[in-house]
């Protein structure tokens, strides 16, 4: 008898088709045996998500569709670097099937990677997610003094949409480059999260900016989480082993 497939919806709860199809070359380089990955795109809604009210209204678009292809699929990837209300809400309607946030599981894996004297930071996109993801993992870590101090700060690169959809190479990497120097610089952080879907596959950027600032031998040892494959990591451990105490190293890039 041949084992039973798992079915993994990847969710982008905006309406940008191109953000979808950047996740595609990512995952497919995850690893996991008679597992099939499936990707939607919320056909209504925020065209990208920048504020609490864009992550709001597009929770109220895809909660009804989703819910409609529930029993299709055996666990959920929420693909937006937020403290999505998605992923909590979806949570209480799917019962036992696991929901994993991107965000969510970067964190867990951040906080397992950094070394005991160090902490992790995050890159990410616009200046407003700067606040905004601040105060996630404010939330998401419920006030722990402890796992706080784990935490350095969030650098803005300044890359948006333009940057994905004209493929400005050298501007996207220049932009990149400068936040992660400009982190590095000011904290001392030995992890560093990618923190927005747009970012994916930019990662050897984050690596050159740190061997230029700390230099070669110091910046190979700055680690940097793909935050697609944190999630998938979570949810791949929690659809075979119930639980989501799992190696994060597969989510390095």
């Amino acid at each position: 008898m041949s084992p039973q497939t798992t079915r993994i919806l990847v969710i982008n709860p905006n309406t940008s088709v191109k953000i979808t199809e950047s996740f595609e070359p990512i995952l497919s380089s995850f690893s996991a045996p008679n597992t099939t990955i499936s990707y939607w795109t919320c056909p209504t809604g925020p065209s990208i998500i920048k504020t609490q009210a864009h992550m709001y209204e597009s929770t109220a678009h895809c909660i009804p569709l989703i819910l409609n292809m529930v029993d299709n699929f055996d666990g959920f990837l929420a693909a937006c670097y937020a403290d999505h209300p998605l992923v909590r809400l979806l949570q209480s309607y799917v019962g036992s099937k696991p929901v994993v946030g991107i965000f969510d599981a970067s964190i867990i894996a951040a906080l397992q990677l950094v070394d005991p004297k160090s902490r992790f930071g995050i890159i990410t996109t616009g200046v407003p997610y700067e606040v905004l993801l601040s105060e996630g993992v404010k939330r998401f870590l419920g006030g722990n003094a402890k796992l706080l101090a784990k935490f350095s700060s969030v650098a803005a690169s300044g890359i948006g949409m333009d940057d994905l959809y004209q493929r400005s190479e050298n501007i996207a990497r220049d932009k990149i480059m400068a936040a992660t120097i400009r982190l590095i610089r000011t904290t001392d952080t030995d992890v560093l999260v990618m923190g927005g879907v747009i970012l994916a596959g930019m990662e050897g950027w984050v690596h050159e900016a740190c061997e230029l600032e700390l230099g070669e031998e110091q910046g190979r040892k700055v680690m940097v989480v793909d935050q697609l494959l944190a999630g998938m990591v979570m949810l791949d451990a929690l659809l075979r082993h119930k639980t989501a105490d799992v190696d994060f190293s597969r989510a390095l890039r």
